[in-house]
């Protein structure tokens, strides 16, 4: 990738070091981390797709065929990870597959990665799937790179973004898609959006809602789904429970866009409401092991796409509390 918003920088490999980096990156060492990301999926894209609709080494993580994993998942994840290991050595890599049995201390800078989401419809044939590298710096998304397939000269694009540099393809600027001045800021009819396949166990619908919903599709791949908002091709989405290594690179993609990002609040949140926004993925950062267990283990549900769509839907899609019951029932359901 040329990229012509940025001056020509000194070693990336030095200025963006690894624990101990508490000041916030500059734009010339965000610029060149979104160039290699973009070189990441870019490889690991390539090496994904062609071994699309092929014979694959295909594992169950749950034992009972759902939730599958497959050899071409952990060679994308060991490539991506060999890649940031040589070129920024003081990086984490922290991925969906193969988590070690003891999590290292985080480090300032982890490239939060999903070697492929959407890996069911992968293994069944379905192309809509996505290569994901999100760049956390302490907690906050600041580099994104997203590769997916798609019906263009090479059969892919790249979405990349890095913090207060917007969003784009190539040289295209993204923007998400928003109603017209005049029309209501709701979710307009005949325009796309996704939405999990159990939102009404996990949200009660307010009548203001109804009707408003837009064209409502679920795809299989949350990271497909943000980089869709990102694009401009669905008006919002709302994902189910998903990890770090989902959300990662696609919400940065998102705001950077022009687009918000919400999630259910929490007790500790000191909002308004029933959500809150999201821009850092840690309740307050360390450089221990406890701050790489929470990006591994958290599972987030977020609503994104323009402002006023976003906060129309925020004000009738109200979280449903859970007690332990409940919650042991969903995830024996799932």
């Amino acid at each position: 990738m040329t990229d012509t918003r940025a001056s020509e920088t000194t070693d990336g490999a030095e200025r963006a070091g690894g624990a101990g980096s508490t000041a916030a990156p500059d734009d010339a060492t965000l610029a060149e981390m979104e160039t290699f990301a973009v070189e990441i999926a870019v490889a690991a894209g390539e090496l994904v797709s062609l071994r699309f609709d092929g014979v694959l080494d295909v594992e169950s993580k749950d034992g009972n065929g759902a939730n599958p994993v497959t050899d071409v998942d952990r060679a994308s994840q060991a490539l991506i990870a060999e890649m940031v290991g040589k070129r920024f050595p003081g990086h984490m890599v922290l991925g969906e597959e193969d988590a070690p049995e003891d999590e290292p201390a985080a480090g300032d800078y982890i490239w939060c990665v999903d070697p492929i989401d959407g890996t069911t419809n992968f293994v069944n044939g379905h192309p809509v799937y996505a290569v994901s590298v999100g760049v956390l710096h302490r907690g906050e998304p600041v580099v994104a790179a997203v590769w997916i397939p798609w019906p263009v000269h090479g059969g892919n694009e790249i979405l990349h973004a890095r913090k207060g540099g917007g969003a784009w393809i190539g040289e295209r600027r993204l923007a998400v898609k928003r109603p017209s001045e005049g029309e209501p800021p709701r979710p307009k009819r005949g325009w796309l959006s996704t939405l999990p396949g159990s939102l009404r166990f996990m949200f009660t619908v307010q009548p203001g809602m109804r009707g408003n919903f837009g064209e409502p599709r679920t795809t299989g791949s949350a990271v497909y789904e943000l980089a869709m908002v990102a694009r401009g091709v669905l008006q919002y989405a709302v994902t189910g429970a998903v990890f770090s290594w989902d959300l990662a690179a696609g919400t940065l993609l998102v705001s950077e866009a022009g687009g918000i990002v919400l999630t259910p609040a929490g007790p500790d949140d000191h909002v308004v409401g029933d959500w809150s926004m999201l821009s850092n993925f840690t309740s307050g950062f360390e450089n221990t092991q406890e701050t790489t267990k929470q990006i591994r283990g958290q599972r987030r549900v977020v609503l994104v796409g323009a402002p006023e769509v976003v906060w129309f839907v925020s004000q009738h899609l109200k979280p449903r509390r859970r007690g332990p019951i409940r919650r042991r029932l969903r995830r024996w359901l799932r």
